[in-house]
This record gives structure tokens, C-alpha cells and sequence, in this order.
């Protein structure tokens, strides 16, 4: 999916809670997400503050 592409190549990973967001929401909401995504300097930009990704290792 596109979304999932671009979320990756922009912040280096989707965490499982993510995806699940993705899989359950709708294409309109998708493609909402998508266009936040592509200027969005953080997760929180795109899905608000209760999305976040693990720490880095």
C-alpha cells in the first residue's frame, strides 16, 4: 500500500498499532492520511499524538 511505502520511507517503520489503524480505516481517511504524510515532520502530524513508534535500537 502506498501509505504504508511512504509512512516507512519517511519515519523508518509502522508499528503494529499502525497497521491495524490502516487495515480497519476507510479509503477516504486513507488517502487523508496519505496527503498529511507527505509534508508531516512526525507520526503525530499524520495520526495525532497517541501514535507513536518504538524507540530505535
Amino acid at each position: 500500500m502506498a501509505l504504508q511505502k511512504l509512512l516507512t520511507k519517511r519515519f523508518g517503520g509502522i508499528t503494529p498499532e499502525t497497521l491495524a489503524r490502516i487495515a480497519s480505516a476507510s479509503q477516504e481517511q486513507i488517502e487523508a492520511w496519505f496527503d498529511q504524510a507527505i509534508d508531516a515532520s512526525s507520526y503525530d502530524e499524520v495520526f495525532g499524538p497517541t501514535t507513536h513508534l518504538p524507540p530505535k535500537s
